[in-house]
């Protein structure tokens, strides 16, 4: 029976898309213009901010990415606000998965101290019992690790949690973390070609009224 529902952030929980790609895109043009189209980069979309911008001092012709970083962080401290929009029903449906018995964490490839930020801003951070960032863990998703450290965290076994995500990173971390896989399909439908979701939901409030219905009926 599943008891932990563990969150990805950006994508998920967040309406943050166009801003995070908006931060990483103004990077990557000042480092290396031209080099990644705003199509590449809306593909990209859940992977390590550290990974991704690893590559853009790399197509910069940059031995050292710490430049490329700060000046990604100086960029989104700026405009953080931008990030911080809960997407419809999110804040209401954690409050009820709560109230049911669920165990919520975060597990985002975002750094701890903008996830932390946001969290506080959307003020849901008092909702989560574990949140495992990039910085808590060796690698990001699509590692398994992030998904692996919040259940130890959780004290739960593979077979009682779900991640709930809204990418292929998402997907291949639960895969790998033997969880099982629930997309929300905020932007639209995709053809799952790395991994395949054990479930999809075209919303949060339908995610939630799923989540309910199992849980009176003890299923899942």
């Amino acid at each position: 029976m599943i008891h932990a529902l563990l969150f990805d952030l950006d994508g998920t929980l967040l309406d943050s898309r166009d801003a995070v790609i908006d931060a990483v895109a103004h990077t990557a043009e000042k480092y290396a213009p031209g080099h990644f189209s705003r199509e590449e980069l809306l593909g990209r979309f859940g992977e390590s901010f550290d990974d991704f911008l690893a590559a853009v001092a790399e197509a910069a012709g940059m031995p050292d990415k710490k430049e490329v970083l700060d000046d990604y962080f100086a960029y989104v401290r700026e405009n953080h606000e931008q990030h911080v929009k809960l997407f419809p029903f999110v804040r209401e449906g954690l409050e009820k998965l709560l109230a049911a018995g669920y165990e919520l964490a975060i597990v985002t490839n975002k750094q701890r101290e903008f996830a932390l930020a946001g969290l506080e801003l959307a003020r849901i951070d008092h909702l989560f019992a574990s949140i495992v960032t990039v910085d808590d863990v060796s690698q990001g998703k699509p590692s398994a690790e992030p998904v692996q450290k919040a259940l130890a965290e959780l004290g739960r076994r593979p077979e009682q949690a779900m991640m709930i995500g809204d990418s292929r990173f998402d997907v291949l971390a639960a895969v790998g973390a033997n969880v099982q896989a629930v997309v929300l399909e905020w932007y639209g439908p995709e053809e799952w070609q790395h991994a395949v979701p054990d479930y999809r939901f075209v919303d949060f409030e339908a995610f939630v009224g799923e989540m309910l219905t199992v849980k009176m009926q003890g299923g899942i």
